[in-house]
């Protein structure tokens, strides 16, 4: 099976889990919403302060701030769902609240988290600013094997409350032990909804640019509203589907066993076999 039709077919059963516990689709919605807010609260006051001078020390210290608040908030909430998720794919009932208690519980390895993966992140976007060409290759490659080795610390968190540096070991551990470091899987489903947000936005700027072109510019709008509007959906119940097969794949990585949504041979599928090393 090439990886298109896998990730269809894994996009297929985590929407089976999505579609029986539609609260999941809301913890994406509540990051972006927190994530939004956190960035207005904390620019808007520096841009009256510090004013039209961008280099004012005050704008690199509000986007340092930002960058940590906003990984908190996306991981706080990722956590609730991948909390909530493994209950689901338990067949569990499960509500909002369960899931932001779930992720208050584990509020210090959040914040752990939060610092790593946050100081991780700001190390890299400065690598990337200052490098030249091959720096920047480097910094990808590197921002890469990060995002693998990275893989299931969400999970782990969620589902065992381990800190950050525990979290890392268990992450990397697991993906070592079971199907060495190409996370196929994910990248295949991550390349459905991709091609579904690309033909979205593909049909609407057509459509606009035709009506544009023949004088119905106000239809033209409200079909670019409604294009942006799918894009949005399409890209929170993207990270839903992903957040959902993630802790389907570390339960099955932790207990040998797939949900009863997925089919065991496509689970063990999602990571390519471990290369042989030089």
């Amino acid at each position: 099976m090439g990886a298109i039709s896998r990730g269809w077919a894994l996009t297929k059963q985590s929407w089976v889990v999505l579609k029986n516990d539609r609260s999941l689709v809301i913890f994406p919605i509540l990051s972006a919403a927190f994530a939004t807010v956190a960035v207005v609260v904390i620019m808007v006051p520096t841009a009256l302060v510090a004013g039209a001078d961008q280099n004012n020390p005050g704008y690199a210290v509000a986007a340092v701030v930002t960058i940590y608040v906003s990984t908190f908030i996306a991981v706080f909430f990722n956590v609730a769902l991948a909390a909530c998720a493994a209950r689901s794919l338990r067949g569990e009932d499960t509500t909002i609240g369960e899931g932001i208690s779930a992720a208050t519980r584990q509020l210090g390895p959040i914040l752990g988290w939060t610092l790593v993966a946050g100081t991780v992140g700001l190390v890299l976007r400065i690598l990337e600013e200052r490098f030249p060409l091959a720096g920047r290759i480097a910094v990808w490659i590197a921002g890469a094997a990060w995002a693998v080795a990275t893989f299931f610390v969400i999970p782990v968190i969620a589902l065992e409350g381990t800190g950050p540096i525990r979290s890392l070991k268990r992450s990397v551990a697991v993906v070592r032990a079971k199907w060495g470091e190409g996370a196929t899987g994910q990248v295949a489903i991550s390349a459905v909804t991709g091609l579904i947000v690309f033909g979205l936005v593909l049909v609407g700027g057509a459509a606009g640019y035709a009506l544009v072109a023949v004088g119905l510019a106000p239809v033209a709008f409200a079909v670019g509203a409604v294009a942006v509007a799918a894009v949005i959906v399409v890209a929170v119940v993207s990270s839903a589907l992903n957040s959902i097969f993630r802790v389907a794949v570390y339960e099955y990585a932790a207990t040998g066993q797939a949900p009863a949504a997925f089919d065991p041979a496509l689970v063990q599928s999602a990571f390519g076999p471990r290369g042989r090393r030089a």
